[in-house]
This record gives C-alpha cells, sequence and structure tokens, in this order.
C-alpha cells in the first residue's frame, strides 16, 4: 500500500501556525467565559488543535523539538497516525501561558472585592468549579496533543510535562491558591468555628473548598505527597485550631459542670468531629483527628476521670460509666487503672456483702451466702456486659475480683478455714436438690443450678466442694429426697463439664447405683413367692460412696431378720463371689403407733430408732442395759438416741429430768403420747453428728490432700527424671487444679517420698531430684 502525499497525508491546506492558535484562542475564551458551544462548534475546535498539532510548515524552534515520524505501510485494521510531525511545543506553551493570565484576572477580581469568611468562600468555589469544568472540556478538545506529544515527553521522563487537565490544576494552585492560601484557610477554619460553636452554615462550600486542595494531589506527584497541597495548606492549620478550640472549651466546661456532665459534652465532641470527616474533611485526615481530640479532651484529664470513676460506681452510675469506657478505651494504656479500680471496688463490695449476711449469727446460712455472692457477681458482670462492652481487661478484673472475695472473706476467717465458700455452696446445693426446697413461683430450677456453676468458677477448693457435694448427694439419694433424678444427673453433667470425667466418676457411679438398685429390686419381688410391701434395698458400690464400712455390732430386730436373710439369699445367686455389708446406720423403717382408738401416727425412723422402738411391743418399760442387750449398740450412741426419742415424748425416762447419762435410768414407754401431725418424722439428725460429719470431711479433704500432692510429684519426677526444687513446685502448681496447695505442703510431701525413696536428692545438688526406678 502506498500514499500519494506523505508529507501531507490528510490533504489537508497548510496555514500559518498564527492563524491555527487565533482560531482556537476563541473557541477557548468561549469555553472559560461558558458560552454555549454544540457539538459542532466542539469538534471545529477539537480539528484545530489536531490541525496544529499536525501542520509540518512551522517554526524552525518546533520542528526541532519533535524529530520527523517516517511512515511505514499500514496493516489493514491499524489506525496508527504516521508520516507527520507532532508540533506540540508551541501549543503546550500557549494554552500554559492562557491559563495563567486567565487565572490571574480571576484572582485580581477576588482582591480588588476585598471579600472575607464565607463570601470568600462562595466565590473561591464558584470560581473553582467554573474553572474545573471548563478545563474538563478544553482536555477534551486537546486529546490528540495529550494522546501524542504529552504522552511522548512524558514517557522520555519529563514529569513537568502535564496533561491538559493536570496542567490547570498545577496553574490554578500556581496562580489562584498560592496567592490566596491564608484568606481561603482562614475562611474555612472559620466557619468550622462557627459551626462547632451550633450556628448554621453552608457545609457545601467547605467541602468544594477542601477537596479543591485535595484535587490538587497531582497523578504525577509521588503516592506519599499525592496529599500534600491539602496537609500543608489546610490539615496543618485545621489541627492546630482544634487543639487550641478544645482545649479552651474542656477547661471551661469543667470549671462550671460535673465530670458526668463532661462525659456527654466529650463524647457530643468526638462524634462530631468524626461527622466532620464523612462531611468534608479528608479521610486521612481522620486518624490524626481523633489522636489531637482524644488527648485533648480525654487524657488530660484522666486524673479527673479516675477520681470520678469510683463515685460512679458507688452511685450505680452504668450509663456515665459507659461513657467514660467509651472515652478512655480510645488510649493505648488508658484502661489498666480503671481496671484496677473496678477490681478493687467489685472485692470491696463482695467482702461488705458476705459480711452483712453473715454479721451476728452463729452460723451462716447457705442459702443467704449464696445469694449474696450471685447478686454480687450478677449486678458487675451486668456491668461489665453493658457498659464496658464484655471488654476482656474488664472481664479479667471481675474474674479476678470474685475469686478473690469468694474464697477469702470474714465467714472463711471466722472459721479459720478457706474451704467454707465451697462447703456452702455444696449445702446450698443441697437444699435446691431436696423435695422439701422451696422455689419462688416463676423461678426455673434447672436455671438457678446454672448461677450455682456461676459460683463454683470461682471456687479454688474444688475438691472440698466435690467431699461436701458427694456426702450430701449420697444422703439425698439413699433416703429418696431428690427432688428430680433428671436435675441430680444434670447437675453432675455441669460438673463433669467444668472440671472433666475424673472429678465427678464417683458422683457417676452413685448416680447409676441407684437406677441399678430399682432393677435389683423389681427383680427381688419377683423372687420372693409372697410379696413384701415397703421393703426395698439400695446396694451402692464400694469405694463409690461416702459411707464407712460398720465397725460396730448391730442385732437386726426379729420382724425385719426374715427379709434380712431372704435378700441376702437372692443377692448370693444374681452375684456370685460378692459379699454385702449391711450399713445400719444409713437405713429408714415406718412404724405404726396405734395405742388409743382412733390415734394412729406413723413414725419414721433410723434402723437404731426402730430397733429400739420395737422391743416395747412386749412390754413397756426396759433399763438401759436391756436395750442394750437386745441391740448390741454401743452406750454412747444408745445414749444419743434415747434422749433423742425422749425429746420427741415418744419415750421418757424415770426420773423424768435430763441428765447426762441415761445408763442408770428406767426407759419407759409414754402411753401418754399425742400429737396433731399424723406423719412425725424421728430421723432427724443429731447437731452433734452433724458438726462431727463436717470436720471429718474437711479433716479427710486435708488427708487426701497430702495423697494426691505425693501421687503427682512422683507422676512429674516419673516423667521427667531429674529436676530442680523450684521447676518442680512450679509444676506441681501448675498441675493441681481443683486446689492450691501450698509450698510447705508440697515440700513436705517431698520429703515424705525422700524418705519412701520415691525420689533422691542429687549428690552435691541438694536442689535437684531425681526419681528412683
Amino acid at each position: 500500500m502506498t500514499y500519494p502525499n506523505q508529507a501531507n497525508p490528510h490533504g489537508m491546506k497548510q496555514r500559518d501556525l498564527e492563524a491555527f492558535w487565533a482560531e482556537l484562542k476563541i473557541g477557548i475564551d468561549q469555553v472559560y467565559n461558558k458560552e454555549n458551544i454544540d457539538r459542532k462548534r466542539y469538534m471545529q475546535l477539537y480539528s484545530c488543535a489536531y490541525d496544529y498539532c499536525a501542520n509540518v510548515t512551522g517554526d524552525t524552534t518546533a520542528k526541532a523539538d519533535l524529530p520527523r515520524v517516517t511512515r511505514k505501510p499500514s496493516k489493514p485494521g491499524t489506525n496508527k497516525q504516521q508520516g507527520a510531525r507532532f508540533i506540540g511545543l508551541e501549543l503546550y506553551k500557549r494554552i500554559k501561558d492562557y491559563l495563567e493570565l486567565h487565572l490571574q484576572t480571576c484572582r485580581e477580581k477576588i482582591m480588588e472585592k476585598d471579600l472575607q469568611d464565607e463570601l470568600l468562600l462562595e466565590h473561591y468555589t464558584k470560581q473553582w468549579s467554573d474553572f474545573k469544568f471548563s478545563s474538563r472540556v478544553l482536555n477534551g478538545i486537546c486529546q490528540y496533543l495529550n494522546r501524542h506529544w504529552v504522552k511522548r515527553k512524558r514517557e522520555e521522563g519529563n514529569k513537568r510535562i502535564y496533561e491538559i487537565s493536570d496542567l490547570a490544576l498545577v496553574q490554578w494552585n500556581e496562580h489562584m491558591l498560592s496567592p490566596l492560601t491564608s484568606q481561603v484557610t482562614k475562611a474555612i477554619l472559620v466557619l468550622i468555628e462557627k459551626e462547632r460553636n451550633g450556628e448554621l452554615v453552608n457545609t457545601g462550600l467547605i467541602k468544594t473548598a477542601i477537596k479543591s486542595f485535595v484535587e490538587l494531589g497531582l497523578k504525577g506527584h509521588a503516592p506519599e505527597n499525592k496529599l500534600k497541597v491539602y496537609a500543608q495548606n489546610f490539615e496543618h492549620h485545621f489541627l492546630a485550631e482544634t487543639t487550641c478550640f478544645y482545649t479552651n472549651e474542656s477547661s471551661s466546661f469543667l470549671q462550671q459542670n460535673p465530670v458526668p456532665e463532661y462525659l456527654k459534652q466529650a463524647q457530643k465532641r468526638l462524634k462530631e468531629e468524626m461527622d466532620r470527616c464523612d462531611k468534608y474533611l479528608d479521610e486521612s485526615t481522620r486518624f490524626e483527628l481523633e489522636q489531637k481530640c482524644v488527648h485533648v479532651l480525654v487524657e488530660k484529664h484522666l486524673e479527673l476521670f479516675f477520681a470520678e470513676f469510683v463515685n460512679l460506681l458507688d452511685n450505680d452510675k452504668n450509663e456515665d460509666i459507659g461513657r467514660m469506657y467509651e472515652l478512655v478505651v480510645r488510649l493505648p494504656t488508658g484502661l489498666q487503672h480503671l481496671k484496677n479500680l473496678l477490681e478493687n471496688h467489685i472485692k470491696s463490695v463482695g467482702l461488705k456483702a458476705v459480711e452483712a449476711c453473715g454479721r451476728g449469727k452463729d452460723s451462716v446460712d447457705p442459702k443467704e451466702y449464696v445469694k449474696a455472692l450471685l447478686e454480687v457477681h450478677k449486678k458487675y458482670n451486668d456491668l461489665v456486659t453493658t457498659s464496658f462492652d464484655k471488654n476482656p481487661i474488664f472481664v479479667q478484673a471481675l474474674d479476678k475480683a470474685c475469686t478473690a472475695f469468694m474464697n477469702k472473706n470474714c465467714v472463711s476467717e471466722t472459721c479459720n478455714n478457706t474451704g467454707k465458700s465451697p462447703e456452702l455452696l455444696a449445702k446450698y446445693c443441697n437444699l435446691l436438690l431436696k423435695k422439701s426446697s422451696r422455689i419462688s413461683a416463676g423461678e426455673d430450677l434447672e436455671s438457678i443450678l446454672n448461677n450455682v456453676m456461676v459460683i463454683f468458677k470461682y471456687i479454688l477448693e474444688k475438691d472440698v466442694f466435690q467431699r461436701f457435694y458427694r456426702s450430701l448427694l449420697a444422703h439425698r439419694l439413699v433416703n429418696d429426697t431428690s427432688v428430680s433424678h433428671d436435675l441430680e444427673g444434670t447437675m453432675i453433667s455441669n460438673l463433669k463439664q467444668e472440671c472433666g470425667f475424673e472429678y465427678t466418676s464417683k458422683l457417676q457411679k452413685m448416680y447409676t447405683d441407684t437406677h441399678t438398685s430399682r432393677d435389683l429390686n423389681d427383680r427381688f419381688h419377683e423372687f420372693c413367692s409372697t410379696p413384701i410391701p415397703g421393703f426395698s434395698v439400695m446396694v451402692l458400690s464400694d469405694g463409690s460412696w461416702p459411707f464407712p464400712r460398720p465397725t460396730s455390732e448391730f442385732n437386726v430386730p426379729p420382724e425385719l431378720q426374715v427379709y434380712h436373710e431372704k435378700f441376702s439369699t437372692f443377692y448370693d445367686k444374681q452375684h456370685s463371689g460378692r459379699k454385702l455389708s449391711w450399713l445400719y446406720n444409713q437405713s429408714k423403717g415406718e412404724l405404726e403407733w396405734s395405742r388409743k382408738p382412733k390415734s394412729t401416727h406413723r413414725f419414721q425412723c433410723t434402723m437404731f430408732q426402730t430397733s429400739i422402738l420395737l422391743l416395747f411391743n412386749h412390754k413397756d418399760s426396759y433399763t438401759f442395759e436391756e436395750i442394750q442387750s437386745n441391740t448390741a449398740l454401743d452406750p454412747e450412741r444408745l445414749d444419743q438416741i434415747l434422749k433423742q426419742l425422749i425429746s420427741f415424748n415418744v419415750l421418757k425416762s424415770s426420773s423424768g429430768t435430763e441428765g447426762s447419762t441415761l445408763a442408770a435410768e428406767n426407759i419407759d414407754l409414754n402411753l401418754d403420747f399425742s400429737s396433731r401431725k399424723i406423719r412425725i418424722n424421728l430421723a432427724m439428725p443429731l447437731k452433734t453428728e452433724a458438726k462431727q460429719e463436717t470436720e471429718q470431711t474437711h479433716q479427710s479433704v486435708r488427708e487426701d490432700r497430702n495423697l494426691v500432692i505425693q501421687a503427682r510429684v512422683v507422676r512429674i519426677m516419673k516423667d521427667r527424671k531429674r529436676l530442680k526444687h523450684s521447676l518442680l513446685l512450679a509444676e506441681v502448681l501448675h498441675q493441681l487444679q481443683n486446689f492450691q496447695p501450698s509450698v510447705q505442703s508440697i515440700k513436705k510431701a517431698i520429703g515424705i517420698l525422700i524418705d519412701k525413696e520415691y525420689i533422691d536428692r542429687v549428690e552435691n545438688e541438694n536442689d535437684v531430684y531425681q526419681y528412683r526406678a
């Protein structure tokens, strides 16, 4: 393919460049004077600019600037311009000079009017909007120049050559903004201050003016400098004015208002400033603006905040506490002191609550005690949830405070026993799970048990709780006084989830034994040829139940002996090789009193009481020795049981007075016994027995702990083989979860193990132990 006229491929008529510019300038005047330009006129101006650039004759300066471009034959489908020289420099210079002159004229008009503040911004933003629009039109007219001459110059590394639209911004910055920077920035800051003072202002003017600063970040600038004009001309001054404004306002406000009101004001101001970022500030300002405001409004007044925080806690001002948290949380280290104050406050309130429920009482009611703990925890858990947004720092403060006052308080100090809290918690569970428990209307027993687990989580000596709970559970199951077997299972599952299988293995076995015993009794009644109404036996797994084996003799009443022997025969046939040990002290029965016509009573008795009362079917009076001979009870226990029956007026002593012992007395049946109740429970536990059981439980816990510590030391040493004393102590303390042993108890256990030759001290290294296989 050949071109007939490579010197002028478009075949256009050659003209003088001055003529081209004269025509183009008229069009540019129309653009910047905002005259109406139709599509036809726009294309004429575009063609004029194109012809100017593509003209092959012109001044030598222009020609020298651009080398000749030779045309090669084009492939079909290509649209490359070839065979022409681009004369772009002259046009670029003339457009630049035009923009400079135009902006100087606009600036002089503004300065002549001596405009200030809002009027200045109105004029400035209008000029900016018009200029930006006109420059976009001019950029379109000069697209041929942008695509060829400007593009090639920039590719050659000349970064001071811009596309026409960017050139317009450069000229605006140099000839309009720079001379007016102080006036425009001041006008913006004045309007912002008026807005802060509550006046209505035209935020559109502020937004447009600030946007002009932002848009002057040119494409040719490095990314980190693209907001340089905005930062230097506005942001720096804005942040300084903001700091000054809020410094004065905060000091003045605090002199005239209390801290809670200041918290509202500070919160309001911070929100306003963040909204200001959304409305008209550049997003890059948000972080530094927030930092400046937080420093002035919050950090400078932290001491006042901390002093007021305790008062807010004392007066339950949860909303104000939440406001303070929302302010202080913005500071990296501001929360630590609040956390310490909250922790100390919760601990103090908890100790006072425990002291109130135990004041002036010989013994603490488990229900009142646990209720006091729960009330404190619920109150401050709600506070942490709502006012502190469940911040982990404050959750930790709540946990530490609750752990402190729930384990060591006036109740535990009075008893000189840190295991008092788990003991009372176990007894509270017993009150809930017994049939005699009284639950208020609308209360759900399962949810109350879940609350118990909240307290259980903070108990350090969980082994004490386990021992008391097991003992009380055993009595509920044996005496069939559980309010619900399903709830018993639920509680065991909760404990297992918190402490693991090993912690609840015995509890689970006890629970299983009750179901197994029901099936066993059904089979026993099928085994018997004649029904035995009211007779049942519970078979308990040895080692799982907390009942000790009987150490004293007891004669089963003849009336019950036949059933006793029949069940033993049945069980031997069911399970060969197993031996039954009868726990008579845990057995119960029911006797019917019918001495007088129309006067029948039913006595609920222990097995020992039953054996004594059944004697009086034969005669009405016995000596102490005769009763002991028939029952085989030891004198001390027999004396206590007889005194208890006398206290119920079922029996009476011959002297009629309460002596220190009944060994020399005759015991008579009270033939005049009467009561309004038909069913009378004589199987009330003796106070001395209950107290002894509590003391024995704590003693057994201490003994078990010594064994647990020894077992743990052996296990660690068997695994490590050789370990320093300090590391062994730390490892034992870390691994024991159900209680916190003292260092002295661990040292004692180590000494015992050395004597038993489980471990040795390493020779010449007294602080190192080694395992002895």
